[in-house]
């Protein structure tokens, strides 16, 4: 299932990625060789944005690749270790399950009025579903990162993935 969730993620963002790119490249030749630019580029452009924002924190979390004090972390005890990995996982998930909720009900808000965007007039709550959508995905991971780290507490704490990869490239030069 999570393999599954990884692939789902990584779609997501390849394509809000690729979807700014070419949009924001057609823009900029459309600008420079008929002077005019097109209604929708800024509408899309930030709403995949906003997509590829919350799907990338999630892929961050995944890989432990959030900003953290390491350096206090490795300084405490296994059952600070312990201590302090529920609390700030709790208090991530309460903070995603405030944005999920919030921001659900933002998108049924808009789904009620029939509001539509400007400038394509596509329904507006389906670009606002990237937010519950988005924080439903990082609470997923940061659940099955909590119970990782857990599990391997009374050894190391998981490393970034990358500090592996960078250790061996040390080790080649």
């Amino acid at each position: 299932m999570m393999k599954g969730l990884t692939y789902i993620e990584y779609a997501l963002v390849i394509i809000s990625m690729a979807g700014m790119a070419i949009i924001t490249f057609a823009n900029v030749l459309s600008r420079y060789f008929f002077d005019s630019s097109f209604a929708f580029a800024e509408e899309l452009t930030i709403h995949l944005f906003v997509l590829a924002t919350f799907i990338g924190a999630s892929i961050a979390i995944k890989r432990n690749a959030h900003f953290s004090f390491r350096f206090l972390y490795e300084k405490m005890t296994a059952k600070w270790r312990r201590i302090t990995l529920l609390v700030t996982s709790g208090l991530m998930v309460v903070f995603l399950l405030l944005t999920l909720h919030f921001g659900l009900e933002l998108a049924l808000n808009q789904l009620e009025r029939g509001r539509v965007t400007p400038a394509l007039n596509i329904p507006q709550w389906l670009f606002t579903l990237s937010i519950p959508i988005g924080s439903l995905f990082c609470i997923i991971r940061t659940v099955e990162m909590t119970i990782l780290q857990w599990k391997g507490l009374h050894s190391s704490p998981v490393a970034h993935q990358w500090e592996a990869s960078e250790t061996k490239s040390r080790e080649l030069k």
